[in-house]
């Protein structure tokens, strides 16, 4: 994350400001992907994020931040040539406490475990995220969801309720959303539970997870309207700078099951070299490239 700092003596006389910065951060990432039964199985795929976050703290010790993010994805048959700024996210903070307005992020999204067991440079369709996308979503593009987000941590616990506002912006649509966490050592638990009418929205989530020497393996289970998804997610260090990650499990909405296997190489720097395979309902996608932090 890279950092170009305000804090001028007359920006602190005039506003009171004790400590304000605006930083730059994000990735790069390209490659090829693959996909079985696709109309062209083979393309190149790449995206270039940068997110930009703007905070300060006031005499009190109150923190205030902005942040928003753009991206362009290109494919070999599209190119999100306009892609603008998403929509912004406000927060204060003090302590373990931080409230958030206007791009929601959605606890279910941000429950952890959620994500373990994501695969290759591109995800290749994230089937090992058990909550199927339904709920708010942190998103890129201007379609981000408008409403509110309440986190707090005080030492092992934590918790997360968000909620979305029934109006035009979110096509008049309301969720609402809780997630609370307890980790002791090398184990975290957390449960989540959401209110949707939207007909295939996840009611409940779980994820359990424990870490044994270089090995992290997760328990993750939802119930999306009715049909269960569950399964296993793992990853293990080999050496220094290279993991393994995978996953697996069944999905009832589909009645099929879900695979993946990944590699993530560090080349130093910020710098990897990432790839994986997948099986999703079926269809093999698989992906290889070079991917960069900054």
């Amino acid at each position: 994350m890279k950092k170009v700092l305000f804090a001028t003596t007359a920006l602190v006389a005039t506003a009171g400001v004790a400590a304000a910065d605006v930083s730059f951060g994000g990735y790069g990432r390209f490659g090829a992907y693959y996909q079985e039964n696709a109309a062209d199985e083979i393309t190149l795929d790449s995206r270039f994020r940068l997110i930009v976050t703007a905070t300060a703290e006031s005499d009190n010790g109150l923190k205030f931040g902005a942040q928003t993010r753009v991206q362009f994805d290109e494919m070999e048959d599209s190119y999100q040539g306009n892609g603008g700024f998403n929509p912004v996210r406000f927060w204060v903070s003090t302590g373990g406490l931080e409230v958030s307005v206007n791009h929601v992020q959605g606890a279910i999204e941000f429950m952890p475990g959620m994500y373990d067991g994501s695969v290759g440079l591109t995800g290749l369709g994230y089937a090992n995220v058990v909550y199927n996308f339904g709920a708010d979503a942190y998103t890129s593009g201007s379609t981000g969801r408008q409403g509110v987000d309440v986190k707090y941590s005080s030492g092992a616990f934590g918790a997360h309720l968000s909620h979305s506002f029934d109006n035009a912006f979110n096509g008049n649509v309301s969720k609402t959303a809780l997630y609370v966490s307890y980790s002791m050592n090398s184990y975290e638990i957390a449960a989540g539970f959401q209110d949707s009418d939207v007909a295939g929205d996840t009611e409940w989530a779980l994820t359990a997870s424990g870490s044994f020497g270089p090995a992290k393996v997760t328990l993750q289970v939802a119930d999306n309207d009715g049909d269960m998804k569950y399964g296993l997610a793992a990853s293990g260090k080999i050496g220094a700078a290279t993991e393994i990650l995978g996953y697996v499990n069944h999905d009832e909405a589909i009645d099929d099951e879900n695979y993946g296997l990944g590699v993530s190489h560090s080349l130093g720097g910020g710098t990897s070299i990432v790839g994986g395979v997948a099986s999703l309902a079926g269809t093999t996608r698989a992906d290889l490239g070079l991917k960069f932090n900054f």
